[in-house]
């Protein structure tokens, strides 16, 4: 268990240590006569409970109308976190709008916690909720821009900033990413700002006449681990390896021989490509039509072939080659240009090169994966299939069929059903009129004995599509049992 106090280690700081370390088990916030525990699976955010029986979920149903006073005290539970189960088994709603309101429950109890003062928190490290129990959200990171968005109190916000003497930056690697954060107008170009390392004081002196939507957008970014602290020890290592690559360069400078200057020149152009962002690379304008850019890499292309320069320099002049191959593919494509512009709009070229491709590579390795794991399944290797169609949802956890996959796979396995639920969720977390996922996920409770549970997923075909006949089918043949 890990205890802190709110007044020292804010709840917006606590939260985002849970996001960015993907931690799992329960984190409970005292502050008399406040008691809630927040349940996390993977830094995901699924449940919240609260000892306020105006916090409850049948009191907030009661207050949008959605079901009467004596419904919701039908759905009174002695383990509190039974209660999304119970309001699913009801069947009062499609599934669709059961979502939303759990998710809007879900956002009134989580966002006043942004502005609390004081009290004390506790995060015990436990297994996560099964999945009937969850709230699935759809982003847990724009519950967390909201919630620092409430924060009014100014000393609230001063303590969430930290020392202000500290110099953040853009964080190499996040789990999260700008362009697809649900910023407004403002805190976009606020958070855009950041160009370069900065202390947290210098960078609000930017935002005067903005200086509290500043101190959230900062306070937003460090918790979702977008902006990161400059760590002056890792620029010390990365200061000797630079010692050690110069070393190098010199050795490599002195067998080449002054008069090469064709050579010395390529050996130069590969040390810069980290710091050359592609327009730069290809020496073109950002406006340069589709033709231009495919000349311009033909030309370096033949001006740097590797054949025609001496072995010694020819790794350096591959380099090259390769960086060259890497901007035509991408420059040529209108999709992928558009978004490497806007990328280069924010962040350097460096960063811009290692994001972009490290996202490039996952996305292909999650379609290879998906599709092999397709034909794993279809030879009913399904063990094979789900290491596969693990790391696919890992690197594109929006793909809907690759989670109703994963869980139809893992549903062959009768200890990992829980684990087939949880996939089942997530698919129609993202696709939630999937009728062939409602029919796989009626079909488990029904296997595990939750006929009201399965019941529920029939009919939930039924309202997407009323004539669907084998929903019709096993909601005819749960009642006949």
């Amino acid at each position: 268990m890990s205890l802190e106090r709110i007044e020292i280690t804010p709840f917006a700081v606590i939260v985002g240590d849970i996001l960015q370390h993907r931690l799992t088990g329960n984190l409970t916030i005292i502050r008399p006569p406040v008691r809630k525990v927040l349940y996390w699976s993977q830094g995901e955010l699924v449940l919240i409970t609260s000892a306020a029986p105006e916090d409850s979920l049948g009191e907030f149903l009661v207050r949008r109308g959605a079901i009467t006073a004596d419904r919701a005290f039908s759905m009174l539970t002695e383990d509190p976190t039974d209660v999304v189960a119970k309001f699913h088994e009801a069947g009062l709603l499609d599934l669709s709008q059961r979502q939303t309101l759990l998710r809007e429950w879900t956002a009134t109890q989580f966002l006043p916690l942004f502005s609390l003062d004081e009290g004390t928190s506790a995060f015990n490290d436990d297994e996560a909720l099964e999945p009937e129990k969850r709230v699935f959200l759809q982003s847990t990171a724009a519950l967390v821009i909201e919630g620092v968005r409430f924060i009014t109190n100014g000393l609230v916000l001063r303590r969430s900033l930290g020392d202000l003497k500290r110099e953040i930056q853009h964080a190499r690697e996040s789990r999260f990413d700008l362009d697809t954060i649900p910023l407004n107008d403002t805190e976009r170009r606020i958070a855009d700002a950041l160009r370069k390392p900065e202390t947290i004081e210098a960078f609000l002196k930017h935002f005067s006449t903005e200086s509290v939507t500043a101190a959230r957008v900062v306070i937003s970014m460090i918790a979702l681990g977008i902006f990161e602290f400059v760590d002056y020890s890792k620029r010390e290592q990365e200061t000797a390896g630079s010692f050690d690559d110069m070393q190098r360069d010199l050795e490599l400078l002195a067998a080449i021989g002054s008069n090469d200057h064709r050579s010395l020149r390529a050996v130069a152009i590969s040390r810069q490509l980290h710091a050359l962002d592609h327009y730069q690379l290809l020496d073109i304008p950002r406006a340069a039509p589709r033709q231009l850019i495919i000349s311009a890499a033909d030309d370096m292309k033949k001006k740097y072939d590797p054949a025609t320069y001496p072995p010694i320099v020819r790794e350096a002049v591959q380099a090259i080659h390769r960086r060259v191959d890497e901007a035509l593919s991408l420059l040529k494509d209108q999709a992928k240009r558009s978004t490497y512009d806007k990328m280069l709009s924010q962040h350097g070229a460096r960063d811009v090169e290692n994001t972009l491709q490290q996202r490039i590579t996952q996305r292909s390795i999650a379609e290879q994966n998906f599709t092999r794991a397709r034909q794993l399944a279809s030879d009913n290797d399904f063990y094979g299939a789900i290491v596969l169609l693990k790391q696919a949802v890992q690197f594109a956890p929006d793909n809907a069929q690759a989670w109703y996959l994963l869980g139809s796979c893992q549903e062959r396995n009768p200890k990992w059903r829980r684990d087939a639920a949880e996939s089942f969720q997530k698919a129609l977390s993202i696709d939630p009129e999937n009728v062939d996922v409602l029919i796989s996920l009626g079909d488990l409770y029904k296997i595990e004995g939750m006929i009201s549970r399965a019941q529920t997923c029939y009919e939930d075909v039924l309202r997407v599509i009323p004539d669907h006949a084998e929903a019709r089918s096993r909601l005819a043949n749960l009642k006949k049992k």
